[in-house]
């Protein structure tokens, strides 16, 4: 009788997956998803129970925007799985793990605060809460109170201000490189807010990037499998921090690194990245020299030409973007790093065996499964390298 139960409870286990799976193949088709999955019934019932009655707006499923989106885009990570708030760090999606925000890590002489390893979008409903150090998004005035997923992601999927401005209707998604239906159009690359988007009373003036995923796994990041990016990425980033673009720096004696469509690799730093294997070693070639912690846009705008299982480095059309050293939503690292930027070498990045806070798992995730002494050595230093020889800083100075 109870291997009967467990056998039944099994089968409904599966299917449920399997139901989830099929939904999240269609839900968000490219532009608007199930109006259910997000709100409540017309009149604030679900079931004919009230729903949600302390949400923050009328007919939500949540107690603000992020929570509704993280109803189905929380949980274990993996390649088919949607999720960018895991448990445990396994969310190895290009843009990162929300989990982040919630590791903070020591060790004698340093710390990692969790609030510093990425966005900090508010979601009551999973614990994630404001920016506790800055106001508003660094190069810009956004307030980080208001900070959430549709911050960024356009919840109904608009592209070109959507058909009540007069576009075609959304026949297709914007992230795998899908030919839309005449009289129509794809959506923008995984929901970006387009040109006009408008949240919170802030309104975008750039439009969304030209950029693709890979369809056969789109939610994990290899060098052979990952987003290939196209162009427009740092533009739209510049929606909220414009001033990252401004060649003068932030102000207050801070500087950044120069990013943007206009900012295309030089010819010695096309044949550093084409060359670079790892520290010391540069008899890599440029058919194969692509590496997922230092990404870079490839001067393209039709996303059909681009490749997310390319592993060909970058000529001389590619250039620099914010996601080159950055991820979009969270890492393990400081300023959402693709790797340590306080480490000289990065066999002693944090979080590190050892560090309080930290996990095996935290150490093994936090770069996406990869030994990073195996594969490049005790001697490996800042992925800085990849395009600067040296152990180079990345200041304002130092242009692509």
């Amino acid at each position: 009788m109870l291997t009967r139960s467990i056998l039944i409870a099994a089968i409904l286990i599966a299917c449920q997956f399997g139901m989830a799976s099929s939904a999240f193949s269609w839900f968000h088709s490219g532009g608007v998803a199930s109006c259910q999955g997000c709100h409540v019934g017309g009149h604030g019932t679900e079931d004919g129970l009230a729903y949600m009655a302390g949400s923050s707006a009328p007919l939500l499923k949540g107690s603000d925007p992020s929570s509704i989106c993280l109803n189905c885009h929380s949980g274990p990570g993996g390649s088919q799985l949607p999720s960018v708030f895991s448990f445990d760090g396994s969310a190895l999606t290009p843009g990162g793990d929300f989990y982040w925000l919630t590791k903070t890590f020591s060790w004698v002489g340093g710390t990692s605060p969790g609030a510093r390893h990425g966005h900090n979008v508010v979601a009551q409903d999973f614990g994630l809460v404001p920016d506790p150090n800055k106001m508003v998004g660094p190069g810009g005035t956004y307030p980080s109170a208001q900070l959430s997923c549709i911050s960024c992601h356009d919840p109904h999927g608009r592209s070109g201000g959507g058909t009540r401005s007069g576009a075609p209707p959304v026949s297709v998604s914007g992230s795998y490189g899908d030919s839309p239906a005449p009289g129509t159009n794809a959506g923008n690359y995984r929901l970006l807010g387009d040109q006009d988007y408008s949240v919170g009373g802030f309104s975008f003036n750039n439009p969304a990037p030209v950029a693709r995923q890979n369809s056969i796994l789109p939610f994990a990041e290899t060098d052979a499998s990952h987003v290939d990016y196209g162009s427009g990425i740092s533009e739209w980033c510049a929606n909220c921090h414009q001033g990252m673009l401004n060649s003068g720096g932030m102000g207050g004696g801070m500087s950044h690194h120069r990013a943007g469509d206009n900012v295309q690799l030089s010819s010695s730093v096309i044949s550093q990245y084409n060359s670079y294997v790892k520290s010391g070693d540069l008899s890599g070639t440029a058919a194969t020299a692509y590496l997922q912690f230092v990404t870079f846009e490839r001067g393209i705008i039709d996303p059909s030409l681009l490749s997310p299982q390319s592993t060909q480095g970058p000529d001389s059309n590619s250039n620099v973007s914010c996601l080159t050293c950055h991820r979009a939503h969270a890492s393990a690292f400081t300023s959402a790093g693709r790797w340590d930027f306080n480490a000289a070498l990065l066999v002693d990045s944090h979080p590190a065996i050892g560090d309080s806070g930290a996990t095996a798992a935290d150490v093994a995730n936090s770069y996406y499964g990869r030994d990073i002494a195996l594969e490049f050595g005790t001697g490996q230093g800042p992925f800085c390298e990849k395009c600067h020889s040296g152990h180079g800083g990345m200041g304002g100075g130092m242009g692509m």
